[in-house]
């Protein structure tokens, strides 16, 4: 009975030691097979931090802070253009304009921006199919330099009606908008708001349609033209649209309008016998 029971306790140590190292020896060949696997593969490649726009830009647009980010780029993959983080000063890119349009993660360069100044600065900030026109403005029609550029306007244009045209006795004024919701482009040379400093500008320019350059030129040679700012539109609203005309005599009492009736002259043919005479007189006379 002893005897047998010393021959298990043999046999069961000797599977258990057997088991053990099978087990030692495969685990070994795992750890050689990864530590193998490990070393065929390529090293990683070190990363520069290349500039590139966090989402998509159009053409035309006028660069803030937050259009841009720094992403890490594999150093093979550079480009001479990129630009590149280093220890010196980031480069200033806020207020230039892109020349092309700049899809999302791609890396931004010298040759896509135009910066204030440069030869072809204000052609890029124009839309497709838009031209800029300019318009002179002073501390009143320019809203004492609370417009910047980027606003939406307004124009309204003041004149004066021919007596003629108007078939009166004295010449006489109206007001109309001419254009609606119109960009500025620029005031003067500044196409920036300058961190919010106000100034008086003399000239303000502002992105329209060809025809719309047509209406600005002539609006010019007629009268006095003002600008109206518009309010910013916020998501789900509609922009107002209210362009009127308005004469002098619905604003004031005062102006006086003649009456067209009495102020006509009237001129007939009278014809006795073989002889004509032209005889005129004033309507109610």
């Amino acid at each position: 009975m002893r005897i047998r029971l010393i021959l298990l306790l043999t046999i069961a140590l000797g599977a258990a030691s057997g088991a053990a190292y099978l087990t030692q020896s495969w685990l070994n060949a795992e750890r050689a097979a990864r530590a193998e696997v490990k070393t065929d593969r390529e090293p990683e490649q070190p990363t520069v931090q290349v500039l590139v726009a966090t989402k998509d830009l159009s053409a035309g647009r006028i660069l803030k802070d937050d259009d841009l980010r720094w992403q890490a780029w594999p150093e093979g993959g550079l480009s001479d253009s990129y630009m590149l983080k280093s220890e010196k000063a980031d480069p200033e890119l806020e207020g230039t304009v892109l020349r092309r349009s700049l899809p999302q993660g791609t890396p931004v360069t010298d040759k896509i921006v135009v910066r204030p100044g440069d030869r072809g600065f204000l052609a890029a900030m124009l839309g497709e199919g838009m031209r800029a026109v300019s318009v002179p403005v002073d501390a009143a029609a320019g809203l004492a330099g609370l417009v910047y550029p980027g606003d939406h306007v307004d124009v309204i244009l003041t004149h004066e009606i021919d007596k003629d045209q108007a078939n009166a006795k004295a010449d006489r004024r109206a007001s109309e908008t001419v254009l609606s919701d119109i960009r500025v482009l620029a005031l003067d040379q500044r196409t920036a708001d300058d961190e919010g400093k106000r100034t008086v500008a003399k000239t303000a320019t502002l992105e329209v349609t060809p025809r719309q350059a047509e209406r600005i030129s002539l609006a010019k040679s007629m009268g006095t033209l003002k600008l109206s700012l518009r309010p910013v539109v916020r998501d789900g609203e509609t922009p107002a649209d209210d362009a009127s005309a308005i004469a002098a005599s619905q604003m004031s009492g005062f102006v006086h309008v003649p009456s067209r009736a009495s102020d006509d002259k009237h001129e007939v043919s009278v014809i006795r016998g073989d002889k004509a005479a032209k005889r005129s007189f004033e309507t109610g006379s």
